[in-house]
C-alpha cells in the first residue's frame, strides 16, 4: 500500500482548501481570522502491497477535520486525516485498515514554515476465504522547516511491519 502518497495527497487537499478559505476570508491585521473544515473523498486506484509486491486495487475514503488561524501575518492548520481503505491483491487475499494522520502547518509572512505529519496505520491482512492472516502497521513521522525559501530541516521517518 503506498499509504505515504495517500497522505500527501490528503494533506495538499486540505491545505489548499484551508489556505482557500484563508484568503477569501480576507483576516484584518488587527483581528485573527478563525474556522474550521471538514472534506471526504473517496477514491480507488491501483496499488502495491509493501510487504508482498502484490498487485492490486485500493479503495479510499479520506476523511479530514481540522481549524484554521489566520492573523494576517500568520497561518496556523491543525487536522486528523483519517484514511479508511480496503485493498484487494491479486492473490485474493485483502488488507482493511484505518489510518489516522495528525498534521499540522505553520507560516508567516516572513517566509517561515513549519509542517509536521504523524500516522499510524494498523491493518489486517486476511485470505481470499477471510480468514486474518496476520496485522500490517505502517508509521510515519516527517517534519519540514523552511526559512526564506530554503529547506532548514526535513526529517523523514518510515516503518513498516508486515504479517
Amino acid at each position: 500500500m503506498t499509504t505515504s502518497r495517500l497522505i500527501a495527497r490528503s494533506a495538499i487537499c486540505c491545505f489548499a482548501v484551508v489556505l482557500g478559505g484563508a484568503v477569501s476570508a480576507g483576516g484584518a491585521l488587527a483581528s485573527a481570522t478563525t474556522g474550521n473544515f471538514d472534506v471526504q473523498e473517496t477514491q480507488t486506484f491501483p496499488d502495491t502491497s509493501v510487504c508482498t509486491g502484490l498487485n492490486g486495487t485500493t479503495t479510499n475514503t479520506t476523511t479530514t477535520i481540522g481549524h484554521f488561524v489566520n492573523t494576517g501575518n500568520t497561518f496556523h492548520v491543525e487536522s486528523t486525516i483519517t484514511q479508511d481503505y480496503r485493498s484487494d491483491w491479486s492473490d485474493g487475499t485483502y488488507l482493511i485498515s484505518q489510518s489516522p494522520t495528525h498534521f499540522s502547518f505553520n507560516t508567516n509572512s516572513a517566509g517561515d514554515t513549519v509542517q509536521t505529519e504523524a500516522q499510524q496505520d494498523r491493518g489486517t491482512l486476511y485470505a481470499a476465504d477471510g480468514q486474518v492472516l496476520g496485522y500490517q502497521t505502517v508509521f510515519t513521522l516527517t517534519h519540514l522547516t523552511v526559512h526564506d525559501g530554503s529547506v532548514v530541516s526535513s526529517v523523514s521517518q518510515f516503518r513498516v511491519r508486515c504479517p
